[in-house]
């Protein structure tokens, strides 16, 4: 049942994986350049240990990202293309169910069992590959924006999932 909630956060966070990582970039070389300055002020903050601990947490978490957008990515490329073009529309492009309704030329009950079947064929590529809600929660642990997301969906609050460009650094500081 969790992993039917994983499937929607999977996707409905994957628009965003490029520009975290892209964050990311910034914030590993802002630390890097900025590691140089140091005084009695700073000197726990700017020590070579822990500006060194936190370009490895950054490497990590860049790395996690990466592989979250390549499980996605092949999870996709390995469920019927019906439903990843479903899944496509609706998640990548976000699309509306009644927009798709209107470009697939389907009734409203159609759209959402279609999307329930494409979900399904998602969650069920997810299960095969070894991804369940333990091995999700564990490779995720450390992604609190993702987490926050996928609670939000567990708790039937999902809403339009986005991120703006100012967020962005503060999520990679989570």
């Amino acid at each position: 049942m969790n992993e039917t909630y994983w499937t929607k956060t999977l996707l409905g966070v994957y628009n965003y994986l490029d520009n975290i990582a892209g964050a990311i970039d910034k914030i590993t070389l802002k630390t890097a350049l900025n590691s140089f300055e140091y005084s009695k002020a700073n000197m726990y903050k700017n020590n070579v240990y822990n500006i060194s601990n936190k370009l490895i947490d950054l490497a990590e978490r860049k790395i996690t990202l990466i592989n979250l957008k390549l499980l996605v990515d092949d999870v996709l490329k390995n469920i019927p293309i019906k439903d990843a073009v479903f899944l496509i529309n609706r998640y990548f492009d976000r699309l509306k169910c009644k927009d798709l309704a209107e470009k697939y030329n389907i009734s409203m009950r159609t759209v959402f069992r279609k999307l329930t079947s494409a979900e399904l064929s998602f969650e069920h590529r997810l299960k095969v590959k070894g991804y369940n809600d333990l091995t999700l929660n564990d490779m995720l642990k450390n992604e609190s924006w993702i987490l926050n997301y996928y609670n939000q969906i567990k708790n039937k609050k999902e809403e339009d999932f986005n991120i703006s460009s100012s967020s962005l650094e503060r999520v990679v500081s989570l």
